[in-house]
């Protein structure tokens, strides 16, 4: 029975492990604290298995057990600067897959288009276009993960996508969103 378990853990762990690996980098953390961080939360994950419901979102959970022992972390480091208060805080986000375009010239300028786009929009909305869309989490789930409500996180996301598209027109948005730039 417990190597049963064992085996679903290191299966869980190898699905997810990179996953939340791209989502700690977005939001700053530094490679060694990230991995501490990651495996802080597959322990604690382990540790407590028998409590969570089989019918929990377990990516969510992951996800907000990681932003968490990261909020916890920078707490310990910074005198009451909370993360969640600010808009203003640093989440990039990683162009990549743009291997498939041919002409090195045109791959160039379309990273930097897709740069651009995410540079206009504050940390929040880049965490929560990429909680949705590159993660594939529902907005109640965004919601605790950035600390809002449902309709706010609605919100949220429909004005970052309002202004890409505004400033960018609706065909270089729709190309941003294709899975062909982020493999996860």
């Amino acid at each position: 029975m417990l190597r049963t378990k064992q085996c679903d853990y290191k299966r869980l762990y190898e699905k997810y492990v990179g996953q939340m690996y791209s989502y700690g980098k977005a939001l700053g953390v530094d490679d060694d604290a990230l991995y501490d961080l990651i495996h802080d939360v597959f322990l604690h994950f382990f540790e407590h298995q028998n409590e969570i419901v089989d019918n929990d979102n377990v990516k969510y959970y992951l996800f907000r057990c990681l932003k968490n022992r990261m909020i916890s972390e920078k707490r310990k480091e910074v005198t009451m600067e909370d993360i969640d208060e600010s808009d203003d805080y640093l989440f990039s986000i990683a162009v990549s897959g743009l291997d498939y375009i041919e002409e090195e010239e045109e791959r160039k300028e379309i990273a930097e288009q897709i740069e651009n786009m995410l540079c206009s929009l504050t940390g929040r909305q880049r965490e929560a276009i990429y909680l949705r869309y590159m993660q594939e989490l529902e907005y109640d789930e965004i919601a605790v993960l950035l600390n809002l409500t449902t309709k706010g996180t609605r919100k949220l996301i429909y004005r970052a996508i309002e202004r890409m598209r505004e400033q960018y027109g609706p065909v270089l948005f729709y190309f941003f969103l294709s899975n062909h730039f982020f493999p996860f």
